[in-house]
């Protein structure tokens, strides 16, 4: 509350100083910034930057189970690669309800990296390149549909109000 208070106080001073240069432009930008610092500062306790790299996979129909099994355990492997902070891996699907967005890709790899540096690691890592050769493009139908972005991870007790 009372870093809110300094901030509207720093407000007024700076629109009284400011007050011949347009300050509904200058009110507007603090604006921002005051809700910005305190969407940071007040309602989350941390924000992070992280690298999700997805995969989608269409796995053939005549893949066995035990092929699946493998997909899956080596998918889950490549997580002790320096920078990687988690892998999911699982089939996709659609409830009746839902429309059917899948285009024929039957299972998705998400990986959540460290940095734009450990997602070259993790691209470059020979554990990467064994699970590829070994345990993925065996049972493709055709080449993974591969998609990587730098997101906003905001940690916290989702309970607080």
């Amino acid at each position: 509350l009372h870093t809110i208070q300094s901030m509207l106080l720093w407000r007024a001073r700076l629109l009284r100083f400011l007050s011949p240069y347009q300050p509904w432009i200058i009110s507007v930008l603090l604006l921002y910034i005051i809700s910005f610092h305190t969407y940071q500062g007040f309602s989350y306790p941390s924000m992070s930057t992280v690298i999700e790299h997805i995969v989608l996979l269409k796995v053939k129909p005549e893949a066995s189970d035990e092929d699946i099994k493998k997909l899956i355990e080596g998918a889950q492997s490549l997580r002790t690669i320096p920078g990687v902070i988690s892998i999911t891996v699982g089939s996709t699907f659609a409830e009746e309800w839902m429309p059917d967005r899948r285009n024929g890709h039957t299972h998705t790899l998400s990986c959540r990296l460290q940095s734009k540096e450990a997602l070259r690691v993790y691209q470059d890592h020979p554990l990467h390149a064994q699970v590829k050769k070994e345990c993925m493009l065996p049972v493709l139908a055709e080449p993974p549909m591969a998609v990587d972005y730098e997101s906003v991870v905001v940690l916290g007790d989702s309970t607080e109000k």
